[in-house]
């Protein structure tokens, strides 16, 4: 009876394990990732004729990628777990060796530098000179943004191509990325 019941669940499990298509056991399991790129920062002033542009470099993104089968057809999901960062989950597909996935909405810390102008002025007896001081400060801008794209897949490392649209929770600005990258390796 035992061996008919291990027999039985032998069956059950391999009929599971094998209703995956190849590409998907080749791509579900876990990664690191590293994420790096610029993007586009630009401010739209009421009457204004042109943008005020800003290019900003990405602070380096780490963190980890689960890749699982949903065991119907080709689906996946893909759970990114940001180091000291939100977790996000969106779903995927395997077609031709590369990875495309449902695009998802998170926020992103963008830092920038904010100038500050102070002006002194200095009394010299009969000479009052005004002199003006430039600050700079490293401040952190948060938007909210759509992120789309694929990653092309080679062995047991996914190349990303992402796509960063969104807005300022604070400003006016809005932001636009093309081409930021992002490697995941699998442990």
């Amino acid at each position: 009876m035992k061996s008919k019941i291990f027999i039985l669940l032998s069956a059950v499990l391999c009929m599971v394990a094998c209703s995956d298509s190849s590409a998907v056991r080749d791509v579900k399991g876990a990664y690191r990732y590293k994420t790096t790129g610029k993007v586009t920062l630009e401010e739209n002033f009421k009457g204004a004729t042109k943008a005020d542009t800003l290019v900003a470099n990405l602070d380096n993104e780490s963190g980890t990628l689960e890749v699982v089968s949903l065991h119907n057809g080709d689906s996946l999901l893909l759970t990114l777990d940001q180091k000291n960062g939100d977790v996000i989950v969106t779903r995927g597909i395997v077609n031709n060796g590369r990875l495309h996935f449902a695009p998802y909405r998170r926020t992103l810390d963008v830092p920038t530098t904010v100038k500050y102008y102070d002006t002194i002025s200095i009394d010299l007896a009969l000479i009052t000179k005004d002199t003006v001081i430039v600050r700079e400060r490293n401040e952190y801008e948060v938007y909210d943004i759509t992120v789309s794209g694929y990653a092309d897949v080679y062995d047991n490392n996914l190349v990303f191509n992402l796509d960063y649209n969104g807005d300022s929770q604070t400003s006016e600005r809005t932001l636009r990325g093309k081409g930021i990258r992002s490697l995941a390796k699998k442990n």
